[in-house]
């Protein structure tokens, strides 16, 4: 049997959440490596010890292999093109979030992909976790109420991090991941209303809000409040980034990728993740190309739309004070 050709635009430090998996899967060979900055593909091309590395653009590496599935793992403000691409040559994409920095668009990928029937993902890998199965299976048949979380951490180190412009913001960066992970818990979400400051993180160049707070209403009702920081710097003790859902009967804590506490009146049990995410979403996406069964990815482009939709309409809020309708 034939191998899968896979190829990468975007060689830098992201590209390592898969490069390694596809390795050592044994139905998969990248053949295929571009990035505007070509030693960073030349280090990659090195490590798979396979495929090509191109020079010119990423329409050349397509026309040129031809692979079946494209992964993307760019800078936010620079998703459109590429996609677009694949796309229009009926070649499958993986792309890592946030998808595209406005909903015009994610949604002209959404329907271009759609129109040539694509195998597409994007990487909220959070919904690949046993822990976050266990979690779906535990609240399935339970009332929740109430729901809190937070992404509180510091600054990283990438040049496109600290501007709107570039990242679309902490809460579109970074936190979607929760956002993301609300939806797939309980549901798609009515409105929004979210607050933020700034004032604390003095820098140049910086201009995001340093935190805020996002008040969600799902259409089953669950009300969930999202905190978003990037205030924290080194003598920090740690914060507990994940999800705490407050059901009538129970209440479960998960901590962002590493275990989660379900406790009853009756007991309690703490489950230590034991899939690592970023092997399990690549796996998925993999047997989905293998298979042709888009099911099998969890977070297909059109269903990412709408966890891309959610936090925009957060920075909406935040800018327009108002309660933003989805």
């Amino acid at each position: 049997m034939s191998k899968l050709k896979i190829a990468l635009c975007g060689c830098g430090g992201r590209s390592m959440a898969h490069l390694p998996h596809l390795k050592d899967f044994g139905e998969t060979e990248v053949v295929g490596f571009y990035d505007i900055r070509p030693e960073r593909a030349e280090e990659k091309q090195a490590f798979m010890g396979t495929g090509r590395v191109y020079r010119e653009s990423v329409e050349e590496m397509l026309d040129d292999c031809r692979p079946d599935a494209l992964y993307i793992c760019v800078p936010p403000d620079q998703h459109g093109k590429i996609e677009l691409a694949a796309a229009e040559r009926g070649i499958n994409f993986f792309v890592e979030k946030p998808l595209a920095l406005d909903m015009e668009t994610a949604e002209k990928i959404r329907d271009a992909a759609a129109a040539k029937g694509l195998i597409t993902c994007v990487g909220f890998q959070d919904r690949y976790l046993d822990i976050v199965r266990m979690t779906r299976e535990f609240i399935a048949n339970r009332e929740v109420a109430l729901v809190d979380g937070a992404w509180i951490g510091g600054i990283p180190g990438v040049y496109w991090w600290p501007t709107y412009a570039t990242s679309g913001g902490q809460i579109v960066e970074q936190n979607i991941h929760h956002f993301d992970l609300s939806r797939y818990l309980f549901g798609e979400p009515e409105k929004v209303y979210c607050t933020a400051r700034k004032g604390i993180v003095k820098r140049d160049g910086y201009d995001l809000h340093d935190c805020s707070s996002a008040v969600i209403t799902f259409k089953s009702g669950v009300i969930a409040n999202i905190f978003t920081g990037c205030y924290v710097t080194a003598g920090h003790p740690g914060y507990k980034n994940g999800l705490r859902i407050h059901c009538t009967d129970a209440e479960v804590d998960y901590q962002l990728r590493n275990n989660v506490t379900f406790k009853t009146s009756e007991y309690t049990k703490n489950f230590l993740r034991v899939e690592s995410h970023e092997r399990a979403i690549n796996r998925a996406y993999i047997d989905a190309l293998l298979t042709g069964d888009q099911s099998k990815v969890k977070s297909p482009y059109a269903d990412a739309c709408k966890s891309l939709a959610l936090t925009l309409a957060c920075n909406e809020s935040v800018f327009t004070g108002r309660v933003i309708e989805l």
